[in-house]
């Protein structure tokens, strides 16, 4: 899942397109924007290439060429080149991804398969936000593309020791899931992450707006990124205890109160009190959201699918939110976000309380 890693540090890789490297705000998110397109490209290519492909050979590849791209990001300076650059490397990185998630979508308990991916991944943004100021100073502005390259780097070293999985044909029928359901959840996914990533992509520009220093900025985001660790272990610890609907239910909620807090950003206590219920509910949600799709589709296409509609929204997010800056003012795309996560509540939960449904049972209407 090194493919499209910088998702997980998004606030640092916006904060230095806009600060050293010399970028505007609107430019650094049109840049990672175009970077997250290009990773729906590549995950989309994937999907097709996985049952036709040895797919640790495609890995070994996608990965030792994205290495090579990030690394040369720091020699790539106009502004146009550079969107074409990191829209490449976003192919590339979303190829990676398309394969993991074509892996992840065939293993046998989808709830704890995601939410280990969604820990693995938190974990692993908040030591690099962590980190970053302390190496932009020893490396320089582009330390956060040097990062990247040493992930795909890290990712090959570790590619030898994966399993053999067939990836062919699954003799086992889907369970054709109600094409509304279907609908309706894809969507819901799609608004969830547009609204999460948009938040999260200039969550540390809000809070130096607000007054802060960077550094302060990053050790919040950093420690407070670290529940999301325990938001990713929820799924793992609780399952389907209490019904998925109950916890998506409280995540959504806690989404839409922490985007009305960082209007607030001025007051420390609030600014982190909203980055903690966010880092918190984020995993869960999409970790329960993904597993959903795993039980309407035993053979992984719909996970699969649901995978790709997740970074359609993590790549349209920067771009949405950038798109609704007023003045330097974020007040605007904040609370369009936090009406974006009440319209996902709205389109999940028939689909999700079908599932929650005993068998055999008929769902109530919302």
């Amino acid at each position: 899942m090194a493919g499209l890693a910088y998702i997980n540090f998004l606030p640092g890789v916006v904060n230095a397109l806009a600060g050293n490297i010399g970028f505007s705000d609107a430019q650094a998110g049109q840049i990672v924007a175009l970077n997250g397109y290009g990773g729906l490209l590549g995950s989309a290519i994937a999907i097709a290439l996985i049952r036709r492909v040895q797919w640790q050979y495609a890995m070994l590849t996608f990965l030792t060429l994205l290495a090579m791209v990030d690394l040369a990001t720091a020699w790539v300076e106009p502004y146009p080149l550079l969107l074409g650059w990191r829209f490449g490397a976003g192919v590339l990185g979303g190829l990676c991804v398309g394969i993991g998630l074509a892996v992840l979508a065939r293993l046998n308990d989808p709830d704890r398969a995601f939410g280990l991916l969604m820990f693995v991944q938190f974990s692993l943004g908040s030591v690099v936000i962590y980190l970053l100021p302390g190496l932009e100073i020893a490396l320089g502005a582009h330390a956060v593309f040097y990062v990247m390259a040493t992930l795909a780097a890290l990712s090959l070293m570790l590619l030898p020791f994966l399993p053999s999985l067939r990836l062919g044909t699954s003799s086992t029928e889907p369970s054709a899931p109600l094409p509304a359901n279907t609908t309706l959840l894809l969507l819901a996914i799609l608004g969830y992450q547009v609204a999460a990533s948009g938040i999260w992509a200039y969550v540390g520009l809000i809070g130096r707006d607000a007054g802060m220093a960077a550094e302060p900025v990053s050790q919040y985001i950093a420690a407070t990124g670290l529940l999301g660790l325990l938001g990713a272990m929820l799924p793992v610890i609780s399952g389907k205890r209490f019904g998925r609907l109950f916890w998506v239910t409280t995540g959504l909620a806690m989404s839409m109160v922490a985007a009305v807090l960082l209007d607030y950003a001025q007051h420390t206590v609030l600014y982190v009190a909203a980055m903690a219920l966010l880092f918190f509910a984020w995993p869960a949600v999409q970790s329960f959201l993904l597993a959903v799709t795993a039980d309407m589709d035993r053979t992984g296409r719909l996970s699969a699918i649901a995978g790709l509609t997740a970074y359609v929204g993590m790549a349209s997010g920067p771009l949405l939110a950038a798109s609704l800056l007023e003045r330097d003012s974020f007040s605007v795309m904040l609370y369009i976000c936090a009406g974006i996560f009440l319209m996902s509540f709205v389109l999940l939960f028939r689909p999700v309380q079908a599932q929650d449904a005993p068998v055999g049972a008929v769902p109530l209407s919302p």
